[in-house]
């Protein structure tokens, strides 16, 4: 038998059939035996929890017993009484919330031991128990606090763990979500702004201060802490001048200019990375066609995950380019022969320019990140991608799953996908009975394994 309380209280049977009891009274009844798993709770706490806001009538002892009998048909022997009181029994593991509990522990383990895939599986695996408000029906604001702490720390670990296997867009997309929900936390204030100048993203880490800054000043009537402030300082002291004048290695007219001649004057090999599903700064995918390709030159291209399926990338590998995919790809680059790498300019100065480098320091930087994510990103086989996305999940099913291992609850990727929350709940549900799951947990351990999860920064 599982219980879920991450959200609507939910009962799944032996058998396989998910319970939600349809009547108020009930489900928090419910909600307060969970909260007291294994131990007896007295009438007097039982009705104090089912009428906490309401005036309790006259016959709560009578209803209480009416609504024990409801549960005992779903509960049947778990639910005991004696005289004065109730229990709820429950076997270890049985509660997603303790599924969560136990992946916070592995994934922090994860995290020591430097296995960062595995951490992100754990922690993606643990937000997409996540279905809603838990015990919403009840008076429990140390239960309510207890699971909105172990939702953050799996959320800042997944942050975290994305952070360091060079997933940058990922760490920050978690994030932001965090600052939306939880305004008042500094700390995560304070990763954003470190991971946003981290990632080059000098304007939007400034940004995302000034906006905590102002958060605080206006809800709390405080400064920022000696941590935010420091991180700010760090992105400042990035954009200053250096003693000396930069050297610009800016050429041609333009963008169009800059890499249409960079890509014809290749005799031996180009290389592009891509950061994102659309058209970035440089845009030297969609410069690439049959007719485009020299002879005698060989084109490899890496994007993201989230673009593995775009018509872009079909044609060009069918065009003979060898074009694959990995979680992230970090930034923006095209490299020709290794002796000359385009890259996006300073944005704070020229947000849409390009600027070819020559110096064989950053042409071999830039050609060895292009290596290292090859070896390990996975090949683009344009004949295949039909069936693999038949086999696997729909395009709606992987965003949902996605959103979901990324800490949405049933009512916020519903909002995002524009969809019911009891459409969300029958597609979990489906692709839990496709993969054998017979948890939430489960499912999102089943389907990163399978790979399903490609983009798992939602």
């Amino acid at each position: 038998m599982q219980f879920y309380v991450l959200g609507p209280i939910e009962v799944s049977t032996p058998g396989g059939a998910h319970v939600e009891p349809a009547a108020t009274k009930p489900r928090a009844l419910l909600a307060v035996l969970l909260l007291h798993a294994n131990a007896w709770v007295g009438v007097e706490q039982l009705i104090d929890g089912i009428w906490h806001e309401q005036a309790v009538p006259s016959s709560a002892v009578r209803n209480l017993r009416s609504y024990v009998w409801q549960l005992r048909k779903t509960l049947g022997e778990r639910l005991e009484s004696r005289p004065g009181a109730y229990r709820l029994r429950a076997l270890p593991g049985e509660t997603d919330l303790e599924q969560a509990e136990l992946a916070v522990d592995a994934a922090r383990a994860a995290m020591s031991d430097g296995a960062y895939e595995t951490a992100v599986d754990q922690a993606s695996g643990a937000l997409a128990l996540w279905r809603g408000t838990p015990f919403d029906d009840v008076a429990a604001e140390a239960a309510k606090a207890r699971c909105a702490e172990t939702r953050r720390e799996l959320r800042t670990m997944l942050a975290e763990a994305q952070l360091a296997l060079g997933r940058t867009a990922a760490a920050i997309a978690v994030l932001r979500e965090l600052t939306d929900q939880e305004p008042l936390q500094e700390i995560i204030w304070t990763k954003l702004v470190l991971t946003l100048h981290q990632a080059g993203r000098t304007a939007e880490a400034l940004a995302a201060y000034d906006r905590a800054k102002e958060i605080l000043h206006s809800r709390l009537g405080i400064e920022p802490g000696r941590q935010l402030v420091a991180a700010q300082r760090k992105v400042l002291s990035a954009t200053e001048p250096a003693g000396n004048p930069r050297l610009s290695l800016v050429v041609g007219g333009g963008k169009r200019t800059g890499v249409d001649a960079l890509l014809a004057s290749a005799t031996k090999e180009v290389l592009i990375m891509s950061a994102g599903a659309g058209p970035g700064p440089i845009d030297a995918i969609r410069r690439l066609s049959r007719a485009s390709l020299r002879p005698g030159v060989r084109y490899r291209v890496l994007c993201p995950d989230a673009a593995r399926l775009s018509g872009v990338l079909s044609a060009v590998s069918l065009a003979g380019v060898d074009v694959r995919t990995d979680a992230e790809v970090p930034m923006e680059a095209l490299v020709v022969d290794r002796t000359a790498a385009l890259l996006p300019a300073d944005r704070a100065t020229s947000p849409a320019g390009v600027a070819v480098f020559r110096l064989p320091g950053v042409v071999t930087a830039t050609t060895g990140l292009f290596e290292r994510i090859w070896q390990d990103a996975v090949p683009l086989a344009p004949a295949d991608l039909a069936e693999a996305r038949d086999a696997a999940l729909t395009g709606r099913e992987r965003d949902l799953l996605t959103l979901l291992c990324a800490g949405s609850t049933d009512e916020s990727a519903a909002a995002r996908l524009g969809i019911s929350v009891r459409t969300v709940r029958r597609m979990v549900a489906d692709i839990m009975n496709r993969l054998g799951a017979r948890s939430r947990f489960q499912a999102g351990a089943k389907a990163a394994g399978r790979g399903w999860l490609l983009d798992r920064a939602g």
